[in-house]
């Protein structure tokens, strides 16, 4: 399987997830659509770090950290809250970098 192949098929294994988490979150609770946004971006992390952009160093540390907290929802939403910020802050900071 070639490099292009083993990138496709996880892209479209990241379709598939959004598009199940899109139509499961007609009928899920409201929290649920930060927590499966979060869960993309963690997943695309883990496929840009795995690919020479420059920056996987910076996708693997971001992943890491969803990974580290995006279960909180499930007992502190605030802790989800305060990371979803966090996240956002960090994502801008290193935006203006570029």
């Amino acid at each position: 399987m070639s490099s292009n192949d083993v990138l496709l098929k996880k892209l479209f294994e990241l379709i598939g997830y959004m598009l199940s988490s899109a139509r499961g979150l007609v009928d899920e609770p409201q929290m649920y659509g930060p927590f499966r946004l979060v869960e993309g971006v963690s997943r695309l992390c883990s496929i840009l770090a795995e690919e020479d952009t420059g920056y996987s160093d910076f996708f693997l540390k971001l992943k890491t950290r969803i990974d580290g907290k995006k279960y909180s929802l499930m007992s502190d939403e605030n802790t989800f809250i305060e990371l979803m910020d966090d996240l956002v802050l960090d994502f801008t900071r290193k935006m203006i970098e570029m």
